[in-house]
């Protein structure tokens, strides 16, 4: 019989190319949602499971028999400290505290966030799981406070930290909002003169596998991304590249208009239900004095991962 993980998250953009790869690997796979499936997926060694994070109850029953637990699940936006403090740390604490009440599960993935660390203020020096973390969004205050909770699963539970930047790939949302400002062939820069780190999704679910999979994760916190780091303007530019339209005009944003089209996004937001594209913590990550580049030399010394550059992953994305 094939033993059977779990994914919180699974129905995202990184879960569903988690739980193919993780199929491959010759594992039954749950996938939580937060309402009750009206269909289960074609794939019998799929099935969705009704979990509530508000109900341990409920997440040990979804996770009742599994050996192993991905927790993906998270908010990416939110209006206030209040809503990323529900979703990444108190549903964290949930989902840990069912982990410790469910005998059957021995491995814990857990996918934070490059914010959970902070920014670099020299570009010559990324971030390392030595620094001190900074975060300076409630997004990244709130994924820390995530990491915290996953530090105290008991003993017996594997457990493993990764902390991507930006992820990007096929079907992703977010690079599906920029690529259709890419189109129209004028975006307006938020991000400055920064740099930034970027993991292709296929490599990130290889460090994820790797990190369930290998017995020297145990307890440790690691950086996962490509070793080059990139301007704004290079990453739109090899977009269109990618997509075969030309390189969009794209002027920078002051501060003010960027606070002033954030709140235009939430009151929409609020209005329609639909998630912003912009909102005041993302000015906040935006408006830093430095760098959201990391290093990922622990996981590489570790590991020998290779990482796809961002030009040829931009490619596969399109």
């Amino acid at each position: 019989m094939k033993p059977t993980l779990l994914i919180t998250g699974g129905n995202g953009f990184i879960g569903r190319a988690l739980t193919d790869k993780l199929l491959k690997e010759g594992y039954n796979i749950r996938i939580t949602t937060r309402k009750t499936p009206k269909h289960q997926p074609a794939n019998p060694a799929v099935t969705l499971v009704q979990a509530d994070y508000n109900d341990v109850k409920s997440l040990q029953k979804a996770m009742e028999g599994c050996s192993g637990v991905f927790h993906l699940a998270a908010a990416i936006f939110g209006f206030n400290f209040q809503d990323f403090e529900k979703a990444n740390v108190t549903a964290t604490q949930h989902v840990v505290e069912a982990v410790n009440k469910t005998p059957s599960v021995s491995t814990f993935v857990h996918v934070s966030s490059l914010a959970a660390s902070g920014f670099a203020a020299d570009k010559n020096m990324p971030r390392t799981e030595e620094m001190q973390p900074a975060p300076v969004s409630d997004y990244g205050i709130t994924k820390l406070g995530g990491e915290k909770a996953v530090k105290t699963l008991r003993d017996g539970v594997k457990w493993t930290i990764v902390r991507p930047p930006i992820v990007y790939g096929r079907n992703d949302s977010g690079v599906s909002k920029i690529a259709s400002w890419v189109k129209r062939g004028l975006m307006v820069n938020t991000s400055g003169n920064g740099l930034f780190s970027f993991v292709h999704v296929d490599d990130l679910v290889e460090a994820l596998w790797l990190a369930f999979s290998r017995p020297d994760t145990d307890k440790e916190t690691f950086f996962i991304c490509e070793p080059d780091v990139y301007g704004w303007d290079y990453f739109i530019g090899e977009m269109a590249k990618a997509m075969g339209v030309k390189k969009p005009f794209m002027p920078s944003a002051p501060q003010w208009m960027m606070r002033v089209a954030a709140w235009i996004y939430e009151t929409a937001a609020r209005v329609t239900g639909a998630q912003p594209a912009l909102n005041y913590d993302k000015v906040k990550e935006a408006v830093i004095p430095g760098h959201w580049i990391c290093s990922n030399a622990k996981w590489v010394k570790l590991t020998g991962q290779k990482f796809t550059p961002l030009a040829e992953g931009l490619k596969k994305s399109f």
